[in-house]
C-alpha cells in the first residue's frame, strides 16, 4: 500500500471526515513561539492524568523548553542522542535510529503522544528519526517499567511527548531557515492564534539534504577519507490543532499529524547500492476533558495509518506494509479525603494491510487500568499504586503493576522506591511474519525494583541538585530471532536477561538580572546480560548484551547573557560489544557539539540568528557497525517571529 493523493483523500473521507472538515473550514491558525531569551525556563509539567502520581517515585527526566527551542529543526533521535541518558542507535546521519534505556531493546522504550502510543505495531518500535522536535511542546524521559499506565513495551521506560493548549495568546507566527553541510536544507513555519475560547495551532516542516558526508575508511590504507553516495534524504510533515474551552469545565482538543520521509540508504561496503525506504504516517487523536471539584476525566479517541515501503531493485526486493490502529480510552481520577483514585479503560484495535503476512490480520486489546496515589504527614509520604489487566484475541498478557514511596527524610533529601512488573506483546511481525513468524510466542515480561535518593541545596542565586539511581529488572521469554530447520528465520522466547546499574545526574543552575548558566552532569553504569544459553554452542551467557554500553555519559552547558546564548554538550559511549560471545567490539567515541545564537528584539516581531558546530573535535566514529557518522559539520540559521497580544479576558 503506497500514500498518494488519492490515498490520502480516501483516508480523510472514510476515517476522519469530521476532522478534515475543521481543518479546512477554520481561517485562523499558528504555531507557538517559544521565547528563547528568559532566562529562568519552567520545567515541564505532564498533564496526563496518572502521569504525575506514577513517575513520583521514579526517575524522570525533563528536557526545558530553551534545549527543545534550540533544538527545534533536528529530529527526536538527534536531540536524544545529545541531551539524555537513552543511548540512540542510529545506522548513519538521518537514518534509522532506535533508542535504548536502561539495558533494553528497541522494542522495550514506550513512545506516547498525548498519553497514546505511537510504536508501529508491526515492529514494536518507532525510528525516532522520523520525529520532528518541533511538533510537540514538551518533553519528558521516564524511566523504568510502565506497563501498568502504559501498556506494551514500557519495560526500560518511555517518552513522553506533549502538546500545550494556551488561550488568550494573539496571533503568533514563526519561520525557520536553516542551511548546513551535506547541502542540507531546512524550513520550519508555525502559526497560531488563540483567544479567550478558541486556539489553533498549525506547523509545518520541510528537509532535504543530499547527506552526502564525508567520513575516514579505517580499512582503506590508500584512500581512507570516503564520501557517502546514495543516501539522499527528503522528510515534510505538519501537525495541526484545534482547542476549545468550552467553559471553566469542558475543553476539546483535536490533533492531526502527518509525517512523510524518503531517504536513500547507503551501503559502506558495496560500489553499487539502490536500496531506498519510503515512511508515513498519518495520526489523528481528539480528547475531551472535563474538570469538576473532585472529579477530573479525559476522554480519547485516535486513528493512527503507518505505511513501511522498502526497495532494493538489485536484490528484487520491494516489501511494502501497512497497517492501521484505532484508540478509544477513557482516563479518570477522583479526589478523596485520604488520596486520589486512578482508573480507567483502554480499546485498541490493529488492523493489517501486507503481503507479508499470509492473510489480513486483526489483533484486539481491551485494557482495565487503575490506581490510587495517597499522602500522609503533611505530604513527605507519598504511596501510589497502579494495576492493569489486558485482554487480546492473539496472546494472554501478564497482570502487571506498579509502586512507588517517596518520603522526605528532612534537610532537603528525598528518599524514592519503586517495584514493577511490565511486560512487551509480541509484535505483528513476531506473530505473522509470512516465512517465519510464530503465534504462539509468550509476552515478554519483566521485574524491576529502583532505589533512590535526590537532594537539593539553594544558594541565594544558585542551586545544586543531586540525584542517584539503582535499578535492577529481569526480563523473562525475550524474544529473539534465529534460522530454523528449514533456513527461515523465526522469533523464540529463549533468553532472560537481567539488568542492573546505577545512574546519577547533577545539576547546577545560576541566575541573576542578566545571566542564566546550567550545567547537567549525568553517568550510566549499566550491565544488561543474558542469564540463559540459547543453544550448546552458544557462549553468551553472563555475556552483556551487544549494542548495549556499560558505561555512558553526557554533559550540557548552558549560558545565557543579555542577547546571546551559548550552548555546549558532550557525549561519551562505551565499548558495544557486537558479538553475543563479547569476542568482538566497537570502540568508545566521544562527540562534542557547540551552538551560538543571538536576537534582535523589536515591539512585535524579533530575528534569531544562530550557528552551530557538530562533532566539534572532528572525531570519526560508528555507533553500528559498518555505518561511520560524519565527522565535523556545520549549520546556520535565521528566524523571524511575529506576536500580536491580545487583551486577556476572564473567563
Amino acid at each position: 500500500m503506497i500514500f498518494n493523493e488519492q490515498y490520502f483523500k480516501n483516508i480523510f473521507l472514510n476515517k476522519i471526515l469530521f476532522c478534515s472538515l475543521f481543518v479546512f473550514t477554520v481561517n485562523s491558525v499558528y504555531a507557538q513561539i517559544n521565547d528563547t531569551n528568559k532566562l529562568f525556563i519552567k520545567e515541564i509539567v505532564i498533564i496526563d492524568t496518572k502521569s504525575k502520581a506514577m513517575q513520583s517515585s521514579k526517575k524522570v527526566y525533563h528536557i526545558d523548553t530553551t534545549i527543545l527551542v534550540m533544538n527545534s529543526m533536528n529530529s527526536l533521535a538527534e536531540l536524544l542522542a545529545n541531551q539524555s541518558s537513552l543511548h540512540i542507535k542510529t545506522y548513519g546521519n538521518g537514518n534509522i535510529a532506535t533508542s535504548s534505556l536502561r539495558g533494553g531493546n528497541a522494542n522495550h522504550t514506550a513512545i506516547l503522544w498525548n498519553g497514546l502510543s505511537i510504536q508501529n505495531p508491526m515492529l514494536g518500535q518507532t525510528d525516532l528519526s522520523l520525529i520532528q522536535t518541533s511538533v510537540f511542546d514538551d518533553l519528558c524521559v521516564e524511566h523504568g517499567g510502565g506497563s501498568a499506565a502504559w501498556g506494551s513495551g514500557a519495560i526500560g521506560g518511555s517518552i513522553h511527548l506533549q502538546n500545550k493548549n494556551k488561550f488568550n495568546e494573539g496571533l503568533k507566527t514563526k519561520v525557520q531557515f536553516n542551511y548546513g553541510s551535506f547541502e542540507s536544507k531546512k524550513l520550519n513555519s508555525a502559526l497560531f492564534y488563540s483567544n479567550s475560547k478558541f486556539s489553533t495551532h498549525t506547523r509545518l516542516y520541510f528537509n532535504n539534504s543530499k547527506n552526502n558526508y564525508t567520513y575516514i575508511d579505517t580499512t582503506n590504507k590508500e584512500k581512507p577519507l570516503q564520501q557517502v553516495k546514495s543516501a539522499e534524504i527528503i522528510t515534510k510533515g505538519f501537525l495541526q490543532e484545534f482547542s476549545f474551552l468550552v467553559n471553566s469545565k469542558n475543553s476539546l482538543n483535536v490533533r492531526l499529524w502527518y509525517t512523510k520521509m524518503e531517504r536513500n540508504i547507503p551501503s559502506f561496503t558495496q560500489q553499487i547500492n539502490k536500496k531506498s525506504q519510503l515512511d508515513q504516517s498519518l495520526r489523528f487523536n481528539a480528547d475531551w476533558e472535563i474538570k469538576t471539584k473532585k472529579l477530573n476525566s479525559v476522554f480519547r479517541i485516535a486513528y493512527f495509518n503507518d505505511v513501511l515501503n522498502y526497495s532494493d531493485s538489485l536484490a528484487e526486493i520491494y516489501s511494502k506494509s501497512g497497517v492501521n490502529t484505532y484508540i478509544i480510552e477513557t482516563d479518570n481520577n477522583y479526589k478523596l479525603k485520604l488520596g486520589t483514585l486512578y482508573f480507567g479503560i483502554n480499546n485498541t484495535l490493529y488492523q493489517t494491510d501486507t503481503k507479508n503476512y499470509d492473510a489480513l490480520h486483526k489483533l484486539n486489546k481491551l485494557a482495565f487500568f487503575g490506581g490510587y496515589n495517597l499522602s500522609l504527614l503533611k505530604s513527605k509520604l507519598n504511596y501510589s499504586i497502579f494495576l492493569r489487566q489486558e485482554f487480546t484475541n492473539q496472546t494472554l498478557i501478564p497482570f502487571t503493576g506498579n509502586s512507588g514511596i517517596t518520603y522526605d527524610l528532612g534537610k532537603r533529601i528525598l528518599g524514592k522506591i519503586n517495584v514493577s512488573k511490565s511486560y512487551r506483546q509480541p509484535s505483528l511481525n513476531d506473530l505473522y511474519w509470512k516465512q517465519g513468524g510464530n503465534i504462539n510466542l509468550k509476552p515478554e515480561d519483566s521485574k524491576e525494583i529502583e532505589v533512590g535518593i535526590a537532594t537539593q541545596f539553594l544558594f541565594n542565586k544558585t542551586k545544586l541538585q543531586v540525584e542517584v539511581n539503582y535499578f535492577d529488572r529481569q526480563t523473562n521469554n525475550w524474544i529473539i530471532w534465529l534460522p530454523n530447520d528449514n533456513g527461515y528465520w523465526t522469533p523464540k522466547n529463549l533468553l532472560q536477561v537481567h539488568s542492573r546499574g546505577i545512574e546519577t545526574k547533577t545539576t547546577f543552575s545560576y541566575l541573576n538580572d542578566k545571566l542564566f548558566l546550567k550545567l547537567d552532569l549525568n553517568t550510566n553504569y549499566i550491565l544488561s546480560t543474558n542469564t540463559k544459553n540459547v543453544n550448546l554452542n552458544d557462549n553468551s551467557s553472563g555475556k552483556q548484551l551487544i549494542y548495549s554500553p556499560r558505561y555512558a555519559g553526557y554533559a550540557t552547558f548552558l549560558l545565557q547573557y543579555k542577547k546571546i546564548t551559548f550552548y555546549y554538550n558532550y557525549n561519551y559511549t562505551g565499548y558495544r560489544f557486537t558479538s553475543t560471545d563479547n569476542t568482538s567490539w566497537l570502540m568508545p567515541y566521544q562527540i562534542s557539539n557547540l551552538k551560538v545564537s543571538t536576537f534582535f528584539d523589536f515591539t512585535k516581531t524579533k530575528f534569531i540568528i544562530f550557528a552551530s558546530c557538530n562533532n566539534l573535535l572532528n572525531k570519526n566514529y560508528v555507533v553500528v557497525s559498518n555505518s561511520p557518522m560524519p565527522l565535523r559539520n556545520f549549520e546556520i540559521g535565521l528566524s523571524f517571529q511575529f506576536t500580536k497580544k491580545i487583551e486577556k479576558k476572564s473567563l
